[in-house]
């Protein structure tokens, strides 16, 4: 009973390793931002009523993770908010060794407190959730089976 245990777990990490380890390019990692000041969004802009979504293409340099250009390829409709994105944005850092350039969401919004979605929450591919329901059913058989006895 152990030992199928231990086998169900070695074989779970072994399909959860196997797909995070896949890649497009083995020797170029996703980035990883190690700075990152939020934009800006001014009181005045909040009462004025400002918001809007965007997208930013950061450039970024792979030698050292410093950010070498940012340009809007989907602006947020104001000027202001393109702004205040594009200058925040080109002070981020990332760990060196990543990919060359980035699509980043922004969202405004006039909220408080609820200004910016810097970043989209990456999902987890539907694997992990059902390795985890293989691995959680069969150490309730194996309790199940144990009880029994």
């Amino acid at each position: 009973m152990i030992r199928l245990i231990f086998l169900t777990n070695i074989i779970t990490f072994s399909f959860v390793s196997f797909a995070e380890g896949q890649s497009a390019s083995p020797s170029v990692s996703l980035p990883v931002a190690s700075y990152t000041p939020q934009p800006v969004y001014r009181p005045e802009w909040a009462k004025q009523g400002l918001s809007g979504k965007g997208v930013l293409l950061v450039t970024i340099d792979p030698k050292t993770g410093t950010v070498a250009g940012v340009r809007m390829l989907q602006s947020t409709g104001n000027s202001l908010l393109d702004g205040a994105a594009l200058d925040a944005y080109s002070k981020w850092r990332f760990k060196p060794g990543s990919v060359p350039q980035v699509k980043m969401p922004i969202e405004f919004t006039n909220r408080p407190g609820r200004q910016i979605s810097a970043q989209a929450a990456k999902p987890l591919p539907a694997s992990y959730y059902l390795l985890i329901l293989i691995g959680v059913l069969v150490v309730v058989a194996t309790i199940v089976k144990r009880m029994r006895r």
